[in-house]
């Protein structure tokens, strides 16, 4: 069995989205396979105070921040999504779902969801968008909306938001190795360096 470390993320951040882009490949990079793992931020927030973005020259330099690392990162075009932001539960439970059923292809759904919201600029909070996602993946489309609302996978991203919390995760993307925590995909150089 190989080893693996676990990116926590929200489909609501933008680094979250700019970090699932290169996650593979540094698991990769240092021999590792990556645990998906969503979570809702705003229990984070909820639970220690504060919103990142409410003194507006953070808000400001965050935006600008996320643009230009999108264009170094290749990203020729991104944009935040409608309503932002958004409420991200539905992608959330919905990967969690993915990963029920078809654990090689939660990867892709994660990747393909952030595409939705931050390059198309589709709402979070919207479940139809998720669905559509997991219908391009080949999911049949009305097994993957029951199965968003079942009980056990409303649970488990309870769970995993509350394991987040327990484990010290903040922010939004975070990697956990071994215990070890980096957060922001600016501390990826850090971890292959560290790692490989």
């Amino acid at each position: 069995m190989s080893k693996s470390f676990d990116f926590y993320f929200d489909f609501a951040s933008p680094f979250g989205f700019l970090g699932s882009r290169r996650v593979t490949a540094l698991a990769k990079a240092i021999g590792r396979d990556v645990n998906w793992r969503p979570f809702l931020i705003g229990a984070v927030y909820k639970a220690h105070g504060g919103l990142p973005l409410d003194h507006p020259l953070k808000k400001d330099y965050v935006f600008k921040d996320f643009f230009r690392r999108a264009k170094l990162d290749g990203i020729a075009e991104v944009r935040v999504p409608t309503n932002f932001p958004a409420n991200p539960i539905p992608p959330s439970r919905l990967a969690y779902w993915v990963e029920r059923e078809a654990p090689e292809k939660m990867g892709a759904f994660v990747e393909a969801a952030y595409r939705a919201y931050w390059i198309d600029g589709k709402d979070t909070s919207d479940a139809n968008v998720a669905l559509d996602v997991a219908a391009s993946l080949g999911f049949d489309r009305d097994a993957a909306a029951a199965g968003a609302q079942e009980q056990d996978i409303k649970d488990r991203l309870r769970h995993e938001t509350e394991n987040a919390l327990a484990r010290g995760v903040f922010g939004s993307p975070f990697i956990l190795i071994d215990g070890e925590p980096f957060w922001g995909t600016d501390r990826f150089d850090d971890i292959e360096r560290l790692y490989r």
